[in-house]
């Protein structure tokens, strides 16, 4: 008996790990036993420092190596979540938390940088939805996985009723979609390639083959960042629908 519940495990978490964690396999079978994916994560939040300060002396191109490690340890910490089976209650709310800030401190830090008001009223909508797609997602994971679980003299008794929420709302699932993720890969990819290059200079292509539009690389993160926008919207819509109300 004991067999087949040992099996039983094992299958749940090997079904757990998606193919995308053993890109980190490597990292994660080196790193000590020690060090858990909540310290990764941990170490993101830590970062929007450093990034921040780079931004206001104008470093742009450190800023860049700084952002690419805490995006290469966003993937990380989640692979060995999975990888190590240390997903934990905390980690579900320190990784999208750490996501978010250091996004927002790169964000807000080109504002000062980057002169265009089409830029501005493109980063406002990704920051607001950025901030609702949050809040969102610990309301949903509070509902499904912490509050089912509070025992009766929990402190979050004295501040909410988890058993009046629970009679009212279902929440179908928690954790991140498909158009969440496309939209943080692409922001990535335009945060980064902002702060590596010129975002006013000339695109190199226009410069080298001499191609009659005179693209910038501002102009070419808009359309990028309008379908952050468009994608971000879609994540949040998709985690609304997860949610129901109990009549």
């Amino acid at each position: 008996m004991d067999q087949v519940a040992a099996s039983t495990k094992t299958k749940q978490v090997q079904t757990s790990i998606k193919k995308t964690d053993y890109l980190f396999w490597p990292l994660v079978k080196i790193l000590p036993k020690n060090l858990t994916p909540n310290h990764l994560s941990f170490v993101r939040l830590f970062l929007c420092f450093p990034i921040i300060l780079l931004m206001w002396l104008h470093f742009f191109k450190t800023t860049a190596i700084f952002f690419l490690l805490a995006a290469i340890l966003d993937g990380l910490d989640g692979s060995m979540a999975r990888m190590r089976n240390q997903e934990s209650r905390l980690g579900a709310i320190l990784d999208p938390a750490a996501d978010k800030i250091v996004n927002f401190a790169v964000f807000l830090g080109f504002l000062f940088y980057i002169n265009s008001s089409i830029y501005k009223w493109l980063i406002l909508p990704i920051i607001l939805i950025d901030s609702l797609l949050f809040c969102v997602a610990f309301s949903k994971y509070l509902i499904k996985d912490v509050l089912p679980k509070l025992s009766a003299n929990h402190w979050l008794n004295n501040l909410i009723s988890p058993q009046q929420i629970l009679q009212n709302v279902k929440v179908d699932k928690t954790g991140a979609n498909t158009f969440g993720k496309i939209k943080m890969v692409l922001q990535v990819i335009v945060l980064s390639a902002l702060l590596l290059f010129d975002p006013q200079a000339s695109y190199f292509v226009h410069k080298n083959l001499t191609i009659p539009l005179d693209w910038t690389l501002l102009d070419i993160a808009s359309p990028l960042l309008l379908a952050c926008i468009i994608f971000g919207a879609l994540s949040l819509w998709g985690h609304i629908q997860v949610i129901h109300l109990k009549k």
